[in-house]
């Protein structure tokens, strides 16, 4: 059975507080408290800047130990330099991210291709050149967002590095669940705001639909789902990461709703009954 990795893009939102943050909660215990509820987050912070050595170490110290950190590539990589010549600069942004891989808490690397990267035969052979300079004892993840890549030579070349295709749900392209790596499989939800993609809430009937395609269609294909809601505006993610994970029946072994006051000196713990691994 495939373990689930379930959380959202992001955990630092102001507009969070009081509606997932209570709000005597202060910014540097928000990663506490949201580890108490997830499993994982997806960092989106390193896309624009690196975050110093000593904050990603208090990430790691802030976090339980099966928590994961899938990180997003910078966009020095994917949206200037188009893959291009990145490698060298590519293993300095691993490194800088020794400390959750020592504390085995560094999930997929996601690389987040623009708009205008479009697929030719060209793009492909260079997209083709970078996977091959990267390690292989790390997990990577690519989504793109032209659909000119949504074809079998793009899908051939991301199986044969073991990248995963990130499965999106958004209103750019139509989602396509294809499954490119035996080991995980790695879904983002954006949101279907029309002006803003990630100011939407999902239904219910919405998250039961990708609830049942997951099961069926990616489920049994991987040891690993690593979902991430993206749609942070008003706190929608948080709200609809719970209830996808409540849809999906998983409960870990330990719950950990944290009951935080002003001195974050105590925490209830409820327990609740295994049924899957999440």
């Amino acid at each position: 059975m495939a373990k689930y990795y379930i959380g959202c893009s992001g955990w630092w939102y102001k507009d969070w507080i009081e509606r997932f943050y209570p709000k005597e909660i202060n910014e540097p215990e928000r990663l506490r408290y949201y580890s108490q509820i997830f499993n994982t987050v997806e960092v989106n912070v390193t896309f624009y800047k690196l975050p110093p050595e000593v904050m990603i170490k208090l990430w790691v110290r802030k976090t339980p130990k099966d928590f994961i950190f899938s990180v997003k590539a910078p966009q020095e990589f994917t949206h200037q330099m188009h893959f291009l010549y990145a490698h060298r600069k590519m293993m300095n942004f691993l490194n800088a991210l020794a400390p959750l891989r020592s504390a085995n808490k560094l999930g997929p690397i996601l690389f987040q291709a623009p708009p205008e990267f479009v697929y030719t035969e060209s793009t492909l052979k260079r997209l083709e050149e970078f996977l091959n300079n990267l390690p292989k004892d790390h997990e990577f993840a690519i989504e793109f967002r032209h659909r000119s890549w949504l074809n079998e030579k793009a899908f051939e070349l991301l199986s044969s590095y073991n990248v995963a295709f990130v499965i999106v749900d958004g209103p750019l392209l139509q989602p396509i669940l294809r499954v490119t790596t035996n080991d995980f499989a790695y879904v983002r939800f954006h949101g279907r705001g029309k002006k803003v993609w990630y100011y939407y809430d999902y239904k219910k009937e919405e998250l039961q639909s990708w609830a049942d395609r997951i099961r069926k269609e990616l489920e049994p294909s991987v040891r690993k789902l690593y979902i991430y809601f993206n749609n942070h505006f008003r706190a929608f993610a948080p709200k609809n990461a719970r209830e996808f994970i409540e849809i999906m029946d998983l409960q870990p072994t330990e719950l950990k709703r944290q009951t935080i006051q002003s001195e974050l000196s105590r925490f209830s713990i409820l327990k609740r009954t295994d049924k899957h691994p999440i």
